[in-house]
């Protein structure tokens, strides 16, 4: 196996990105400071959403941490030490991060947030552009915004009401109580809760299952599923046509097809790719 890419390599990095058999991993890794959001986080993980964004050979994204936890929200030393420069810091730092966070989200490639530990405030914010969050069952929760006296952001005001409508949306902003992986599931946050043993393990066989499925097809379920949200019924059932249709003229639904009436599992990833390479920075 060969390393495609690599995102702020070295000692002190607070994330890294490594491309890998068509797996784009982004590795929170800045455990010392619980992978706290700060300037240097945010601006690394710009840079890697531009990367994927930009390499053809991607199959599927997976955003994870080193350390005991995920991620807490903001970093305090970001934004404690000088009050007065506080608000322009983190307008600065929103500013940049924001376009980046919409362009994840509208990857073509599934994109998978696994977290453990503890998940806080913008911490959330890597779930919200995910298409499927696994947590690890000790994993806790909290909105934490209105503790400290802030607002939500990193688009959650945005997709805590579409998830989980807008009374409970409310509830979990304005309230912030702690809750646990099991009732984050429950809400709609999280997809799958696996055993704190077994997480990585799991994870790792999710990703591979999606990595060698139909990413054409999965592209096309996301474009659907994203625009129904504006769409007419009238304006769905035809989007739905003309997509299944541009399916049908590609090479995924034939092999399909051809599988299903061959009794054989089949093949999606394109030959070669389970062994794509590509330059090491």
């Amino acid at each position: 196996m060969h390393k495609a890419d690599e995102t702020q390599p070295g000692p002190g990095a607070p994330l890294t990105l490594v491309v890998e058999r068509g797996i784009a991993t982004v590795t929170l890794d800045n455990a010392a400071a619980r992978n706290a959001i700060d300037q240097r986080s945010s601006n690394a993980l710009i840079d890697a959403i531009d990367r994927i964004a930009d390499d053809p050979s991607v199959r599927v994204v997976l955003i994870r941490a080193n350390g005991p936890m995920f991620c807490p929200g903001a970093s305090m030393a970001f934004l404690a030490p000088d009050l007065s420069g506080m608000a322009a810091r983190i307008d600065a730092l929103l500013t940049a991060l924001n376009p980046a966070l919409a362009k994840l989200r509208t990857l073509d490639v599934v994109v998978v947030t696994a977290v453990h530990g503890a998940v806080a405030g913008g911490g959330l914010g890597y779930l919200n552009m995910a298409d499927i969050v696994v947590a690890a069952q000790g994993t806790k929760f909290s909105l934490a915004y209105s503790r400290i006296g802030a607002t939500p952001d990193l688009g959650a005001t945005w997709y805590l009401p579409r998830l989980l409508g807008e009374r409970r949306a409310l509830e979990l902003l304005i309230l912030s109580d702690g809750f646990d992986a099991d009732r984050a599931q429950a809400l709609g946050l999280v997809n799958l809760v696996f055993p704190d043993a077994a997480f990585d393990a799991e994870t790792e066989k999710l990703v591979e299952r999606l990595r060698t499925g139909a990413t054409g097809s999965f592209a096309a379920i996301k474009r659907l599923v994203r625009q129904s949200h504006g769409n007419t019924l009238a304006e769905q059932l035809d989007a739905e046509r003309r997509e299944i249709v541009t399916a049908a003229c590609g090479s995924e639904f034939g092999e399909g097809v051809r599988a299903f009436a061959d009794r054989r599992a089949p093949s999606f990833v394109p030959i070669g790719a389970s062994d794509s390479t590509g330059d090491e920075s």
